[in-house]
């Protein structure tokens, strides 16, 4: 029994033993797991001469991620994430399985991994970034950002003095299209507007001096951008306020050049047919090309500049039209203030009509000055596309703003058309279930926090600039400051409610950008009180 006892305890000794080191083992191997460099694709030997390696960064969640790729023109051979900081078990399935995917399907518009959207496409745009800096075309691996084969130019056509540009009207669309006529005139469900006035009175101090003053409402249908624009209180001597409202403008643009912008707004009006349709998005060509997207407006393509051919064609429909812009003071063109995707950032912009638009006495533009603090106000307008496209979208290389906002339905006969009903992503069920619940678990609870806490900020950042206002005319009263001092003091409440600004008049309420709609608003509010620190 003795011998057995033993033989048995010292049988359990080796089992420990072994458990011990087999456990040591299993623990030394995890940490040189997660500090090796793990490469995803094909064998060193089977790397063709052709191919390079680049490396690319992007900000994820937690910090930089940086890749190194191995690539040609025609495959992605090798994908190693060189560094992260992204959390165990969420962004870490991301920088896992993610590449594994690409380098399967040499495909970049694989599915964001659940639960790990930022790692996903910081991952995604470091992979693009580093294909880029060896010249390699992001088109050949289905970048969703590149869609140059659906665009076409009628800038080339339409230089100053050519006025052949006939409209094609969106009537003459129908026989060919039914319902994608039909879903794009049923947008007049769309009618319903409030008085952004009456819902934030604070505005009509900072806006005081302007025309947003008098009368502002909310955006409906597109339906009705001719009566909008017809019966609004606010002034509009010129032409120029029918950009974005009427193929018929846009066409007499392109034909006339700027001299179109100059015009008397009532004597375009007796030549304006209807408002937005389908010439504004897909040109004169209903039957050569379906679903072909046309850039009408030049000034959207001057505003992208190289990058052109790095922006979805859905984006750019879009974003002509839905963007910060402003008239030109001497031809009254309708202008944007950049020229690339770096320079749609707020801070470039903002330095663009600081240091870059000014007049003959040095002073930056300015839309207004207000008449009770003298603050030379930039008065930003709807700048949904250099949101969209702006640093930490988490979208942008994924979805169009046709992705959320359209959608393919089925008529009765069980054709597949796009409908081009325009709605939010939050009243389509179906999209939701199909395609956002792959990464949100409840976006309409999701979105609705956010659109909730950024309109409540929102408000917050803007009484303070009202405070600020009182502020200025109160020490203008004074008498203790000299012009210079005020001047100072002016010069910073008009960047503050810039990037106030830059956030109210974009539609989204945070959900196109959430980091960018707050980085502006955190820098409204440092701003403000910087301003406030200078009084004495």
């Amino acid at each position: 029994m003795r011998r057995d006892t033993k033989k048995k305890e010292r049988i359990s000794d080796i089992v420990g033993a072994c458990s011990g080191i087999l456990l040591l083992a299993i623990l030394v191997f995890n940490i040189v797991w997660a500090n090796t460099v793990h490469t995803v694709g094909v064998r060193n030997n089977a790397v063709p001469d052709s191919a390079m390696t680049v490396q690319g960064t992007a900000d994820g969640r937690n910090g930089p991620i940086t890749v190194e790729v191995v690539a040609d023109q025609n495959q992605i051979y090798q994908l190693r994430v060189l560094s992260e900081e992204e959390t165990n078990g969420i962004g870490s399935e991301a920088i896992t399985k993610l590449p594994k995917a690409i380098v399967a399907g040499q495909d970049l518009d694989v599915d964001a991994i659940g639960g790990a959207t930022i790692t996903s496409e910081a991952l995604r745009t470091a992979i693009v970034n580093a294909l880029r800096e060896a010249g390699i075309d992001t088109k050949a691996f289905n970048l969703r950002t590149v869609k140059l084969e659906n665009v076409a130019m009628t800038i080339a056509e339409a230089e100053a003095g050519n006025s052949n540009i006939k409209v094609i009207k969106s009537g003459d669309w129908a026989e060919l299209y039914p319902n994608e006529y039909e879903s794009w005139f049923s947008n007049e469900m769309n009618s319903e507007f409030h008085s952004y006035l009456e819902k934030f009175p604070y505005l009509k101090t900072l806006y005081d001096g302007y025309g947003f003053a008098k009368q502002y409402e909310s955006a409906r249908g597109h339906m009705y951008v001719i009566d909008d624009v017809t019966g609004t209180a606010r002034p509009h001597p010129l032409a120029k306020c029918f950009t974005c409202k009427t193929p018929d403008f846009t066409v007499m643009t392109n034909n006339m050049g700027d001299a179109a912008y100059a015009l008397k707004f009532e004597d375009v009006m007796q030549q304006v047919n209807e408002p937005l349709g389908c010439y504004n998005c897909h040109g004169n060509e209903p039957g050569d090309n379906p679903g072909q997207i046309v850039l009408t407006h030049a000034y959207a393509a001057d505003a992208v500049g190289e990058d052109f051919t790095e922006i979805d064609a859905a984006n750019l429909a879009c974003g002509q039209c839905h963007v910060e812009y402003y008239f030109d003071p001497g031809t009254k063109a309708t202008t944007l203030p950049h020229n690339s995707l770096a320079s749609m950032d707020p801070d470039e912009i903002l330095n663009y009509y600081n240091n870059v638009l000014v007049d003959e006495n040095g002073q930056g533009f300015a839309d207004f000055t207000s008449p009770n603090t003298g603050i030379r106000v930039i008065k930003v307008q709807h700048p949904e596309l250099e949101t969209y496209l702006g640093e930490g979208s988490v979208h942008r290389g994924k979805f169009t703003c046709a992705d959320c906002h359209m959608t393919e339905a089925v008529d009765a006969n069980g054709n597949k058309y796009m409908n081009h009903f325009l709605s939010s992503p939050l009243e389509n069920q179906e999209l939701i279930n199909n395609t956002c619940s792959k990464c949100h678990d409840n976006l309409v609870t999701e979105i609705t926090a956010l659109e909730e806490d950024v309109i409540a900020k929102t408000t917050e950042v803007g009484e303070n600039l009202v405070e600020l206002h009182h502020a200025i005319t109160a020490a203008m009263e004074s008498g203790k400051y000299t012009e210079d001092e005020l001047n100072a003091i002016r010069s910073v409440a008009r960047d503050a409610q810039f990037y106030w600004d830059f956030v109210f008049v974009e539609n989204s309420n945070g959900a196109h950008n959430s980091r960018l709609t707050y980085r502006c608003l955190d820098k409204a509010t440092e701003l403000t009180e910087q301003a406030m620190s200078m009084f004495k």
